[in-house]
């Protein structure tokens, strides 16, 4: 299974979509992007556990705008 991390334009939002995944139930982690592209996003990703459609689902209907996945591999 690959392990993948949610880009988010800034470590606020990224904090906050971290908070809400919490409270509904998914076990979510800030880390480090280990492939940051210049001008895309912000240094941290929310890697979550099981990540599936209704964790994006809970990020956008809350103001949090998704700017793509980073597959982390072998990284955490």
């Amino acid at each position: 299974m690959s392990k993948k991390g949610v880009k988010v334009s800034s470590v606020t939002l990224a904090m906050k979509g971290r908070d809400l995944l919490l409270k509904n139930g998914y076990k979510a982690y800030l880390t480090r992007n280990p492939k940051p592209a210049k001008g895309e996003g912000c240094g941290y990703l929310i890697y979550v556990n099981n990540l599936d459609k209704r964790c994006f689902q809970i990020l956008t209907n809350n103001g949090i705008k998704v700017i793509g996945t980073v597959d982390l591999g072998d990284a955490l």
